[in-house]
């Protein structure tokens, strides 16, 4: 099938009225999935909050009900892809809270199976600290953008299974002390 390049499109558009546009658009958002949440982000405040939460939801049931999930070396990967759905939020602090929300959510999770997955499933660990990298780079390129969620953070900074915990969480204050001097408050 070939297809129409986006110039067409417009000509072909052009020859709508106001009502048939609409009527092809409703159409467009009752079938197709896709149309429906781009729409939605466009037109809905608060659209990227539910999802949000809807996100954080869908990372509880990953492990919600699984008595063996710590056999489970998927885990951390699947919680990434969902991660990656909030990536393409406008409101990156809501990305971020995804983020935090999946380290924090996992954190027990690593510190108990993390030498096991070290030595059977390297990938999944690395896929995890990823993570954690992108929240350590955004609080020093971005400190102020946190600063609405730093309980949040905290508690992530808390949980994480680090070795140089100490050092991470004194680099946080002092980024986070740096920030609300910057913001004046």
């Amino acid at each position: 099938m070939k297809k129409m390049k986006v110039g067409e499109l417009r000509t072909e558009l052009k020859q709508f009225d106001q009502n048939e546009l609409i009527e092809l658009i409703v159409g467009l958002y009752k079938q197709h999935a896709d149309v429906k949440v781009t729409l939605n982000r466009y037109f809905m405040e608060g659209f990227e909050g539910e999802e949000m939460v809807r996100l954080c939801k869908k990372i509880v049931k990953l492990t919600e009900g699984k008595a063996s999930y710590f056999a489970n070396f998927n885990l951390l990967r699947e919680g990434a892809a969902i991660v990656k759905e909030a990536e393409r939020f406008k409101d990156k602090l809501l990305t971020e809270r995804v983020r935090i929300f999946y380290l924090t959510h996992f954190a027990g999770y690593v510190a108990n199976v993390g030498q096991m997955l070290e030595r059977q499933a390297p990938r999944e660990l690395e896929v995890f600290f990823n993570h954690f990298e992108k929240v350590m780079e955004l609080i020093q390129q971005d400190p102020g953008l946190l600063l609405p969620i730093e309980d949040e953070v905290g508690d992530m900074l808390e949980e994480l299974p680090l070795e140089q915990k100490e050092d991470i969480i004194a680099f946080w204050e002092h980024q986070n002390e740096w920030a609300r001097q910057q913001l004046g408050i």
